[in-house]
């Protein structure tokens, strides 16, 4: 009887062990709502738009994040894009606002941040351009 009793407490001790590691990481995870989260902002500047407009813009998205990278695709109107990571509350709707009542901004674009799928590498790609082979 001893050995099942030994067996039975050491049960609980590994059952109390998992239950509290669950319950530890579904808090942890509960209070991410309320950090940081990471967001991919684009802007499509219009035709009158200056550099230092453009700065201004990539100021204004440096007023949540210090590090962002603001990159400019220069075509013509240029587009501006940035991930960045921000604690901001309601920040999609606060920062698409505020871009979008600049007169040199056409529209802006905001969303939550989602790693590209590395899952699968791309096909290889064939310089064979002979229909008969």
């Amino acid at each position: 009887m001893r050995i099942y009793r030994r067996v039975a407490a050491g049960l609980l001790v590994i059952v109390g062990a998992v239950l509290g590691t669950v319950l530890g990481i579904s808090l942890m995870q509960g209070s991410n709502a309320d950090e940081t989260a990471r967001y991919e902002v684009t802007v499509q500047f219009n035709g009158s738009v200056t550099q230092q407009e453009i700065d201004e813009a990539g100021g204004l998205l440096r007023t949540f994040d210090d590090d962002v990278d603001f990159l400019i695709m220069e075509i013509f109107p240029p587009i501006g894009r940035a991930v960045l990571t921000t604690d901001a509350t309601g920040f999609c709707p606060a920062v698409k606002a505020a871009l979008e009542a600049e007169s040199y901004v056409d529209s802006a674009t905001c969303r939550l941040w989602q790693e590209p799928d590395q899952a699968e590498p791309d096909a290889p790609v064939s310089t064979n351009n002979d229909p008969n082979s």
